[in-house]
C-alpha cells in the first residue's frame, strides 16, 4: 500500500507522523509523495489557529475529490469528527489517545504504546525525539488542553535508548520536544526534565541537544546551570512562548506570569549565554488587547532585544474563554501583525549582526549550488562549501 502523509501544526506532530511512518512501513507501507498516486491519505492534523483548521479541511476536500481512502488523528480529528464526517463519510478517525494504535486500526499490524519512539530512517541530518504530550495551563485563547489533556512522559530509559540509537545512525543533533516541555516527569524514577538532560548529556559521542519551546517558568537556574556545564553539547538556543508583554493582557490571558518575570527569565539566560539566541512566540490582536497595550509590548519586546520572534494574531477557538468576548476587527488585526512581523526582520537582522566575527560551529543541513545552508547552535548560518 502507497500512503501519502500530510502533518499540520507542532513539531510534536510532525515526530508522530515520523514515528508511525517508521511503524508503517514494517507492514509493507510505502510512503507516496503525490497523493494522486497514493493508497491511503494518511493526516495528522491541527487546530491551533482557524487557518489550521481550514488547511486540514481543504486537504480532506482534495483527499475526497481523488477518491482516495482516508484516515485522519490529531487534534482537529479528536475535536471536530463530526464535521471531517460531513465532508468525508468514510473516513477513518483516530483521535489523539489512540494515535499509537493507528498501525493496528488500518494495517492490523502490532502496535505498541512506546510513546512514539524514532529509529531515523528519515532523510536528515537532525533528529526529534519527543519526551512528552499534554497541556493543563487552560489559557483563555488556547484550544490545546482540549485536544491533548493528559499529562504523560516518556520513561527516561526509553529516551536513552531512543537517543543512543539515533547517535549511532549518525544523527549530530537531537531535538528534545514535548507539547509542554518543561513538564516533563519520567514515570519511573520521576525524574524532571533537569534530571532527564543531564543523563543525555552523559552520553557518550559526539552531537549536541537543542531543547524545543520551554514555558517561562519553567527555566531556572538549576537547568540553565546543567545546560552550561554540558559545553558545546548544549545548543544555546530558547524558544519560549511569553504570548505578551502587557500584564493586563497576560492577566486576561490566563498566563502565570507577569512581565517583570519574563524580563528576568531573559536576563538569567543571558547570565549563563551571553551569545544565546532568545525566540519569542507572541500573540497580538487578543480580543481586550488596546492600542496602548500593542505599543507597551513592542516597546518591551524592543528592549529585551529577543533573536526574533514567532508572531501569529490571535485566533477565536471553540470551547475558549476568549471566544466569548468581542474581536478587533480583521484589518486592525492584519495593521498589528504586520508591524510584529517588521519588528522580528529588525530583532533578526541585530542578532545576526551580533555575530559578525564570531567562529560558530555549524551542523550542515542541506546544499543548493555551491553553498551549504547549516544551523549552529543559535543561529542559522550561509557557508561556502569549496571553503
Amino acid at each position: 500500500m502507497k500512503v501519502y502523509y500530510k502533518t499540520f501544526g507542532c513539531r510534536v506532530n510532525q515526530i508522530e507522523t515520523e514515528s508511525l511512518s517508521e511503524k508503517f512501513s514494517l507492514s509493507g507501507v510505502i510512503r507516496e509523495e503525490e497523493i494522486k498516486n497514493c493508497d491511503l491519505v494518511f493526516i495528522n492534523s491541527c487546530s491551533v489557529t482557524e487557518k489550521a483548521d481550514k488547511d486540514v479541511l481543504n486537504l480532506l476536500k482534495k483527499a475526497v475529490s481523488f477518491g482516495k481512502k482516508i484516515a485522519i488523528t490529531g487534534c482537529y480529528a479528536s475535536l471536530f469528527p463530526d464535521n471531517i464526517l460531513k465532508i468525508a463519510p468514510d473516513a477513518t478517525i483516530i483521535p489523539n489517545s489512540q494515535k499509537h494504535r493507528s498501525p493496528a486500526i488500518l494495517f492490523k499490524a502490532e502496535s505498541l504504546d512506546d510513546f512514539f519512539q524514532v529509529k531515523g530512517s528519515y532523510t536528515r541530518t537532525r533528529a526529534f525525539v519527543k519526551v512528552q504530550d499534554g497541556c493543563s495551563l487552560k489559557c483563555s485563547y488556547c484550544i490545546v488542553p482540549y485536544g491533548r489533556s493528559v499529562l504523560k512522559s516518556k520513561p527516561s530509559d526509553i529516551v536513552l535508548s531512543e537517543i543512543s540509537g539515533l547517535l549511532n545512525c549518525g544523527f549530530k543533533e537531537i531535538i528534545i520536544s514535548g507539547t509542554r516541555l518543561g513538564c516533563y516527569k519520567c514515570p519511573k524514577k520521576n525524574y524532571r526534565l533537569k534530571e532527564l538532560i543531564e543523563k543525555i548529556f552523559e552520553l557518550q559521542g559526539n552531537f549536541r541537544i537543542r531543547l524545543s519551546s520551554l514555558e517561562p517558568m519553567e527555566i531556572d537556574e538549576e537547568l540553565l546551570e546543567i545546560c552550561y556545564q554540558a559545553k558545546e553539547k548544549f545548543c544555546d538556543h530558547f524558544h519560549i512562548p511569553v504570548q505578551h508583554c502587557s500584564d493586563k493582557i497576560l492577566k486576561d490571558m490566563k498566563r502565570p506570569y507577569d512581565f517583570p518575570f519574563i524580563k528576568a527569565r531573559v536576563e538569567l539566560i543571558r547570565n549563563f549565554f551571553p551569545n544565546a539566541g532568545v525566540f519569542a512566540d507572541i500573540i497580538s490582536s487578543f480580543p481586550t488587547e488596546t492600542l496602548e497595550d500593542f505599543e507597551i509590548m513592542q516597546n518591551r519586546l524592543e528592549k529585551l532585544a529577543f533573536s526574533g520572534l514567532h508572531p501569529f494574531s490571535y485566533s477565536s477557538r471553540p470551547f475558549t474563554q476568549a471566544a466569548k468576548l468581542s474581536q478587533i476587527l480583521p484589518d486592525e488585526k492584519k495593521r498589528r501583525s504586520v508591524l510584529l512581523r517588521k519588528l522580528d526582520s529588525f530583532l533578526r537582522a541585530n542578532f545576526a549582526l551580533s555575530m559578525q566575527g564570531k567562529k560558530l560551529r555549524v551542523l550542515s543541513i542541506k546544499k543548493k549550488n555551491e553553498f551549504m545552508s547549516g544551523l549552529s547552535c543559535c543561529l542559522t548560518s550561509r557557508v561556502h562549501s569549496k571553503k
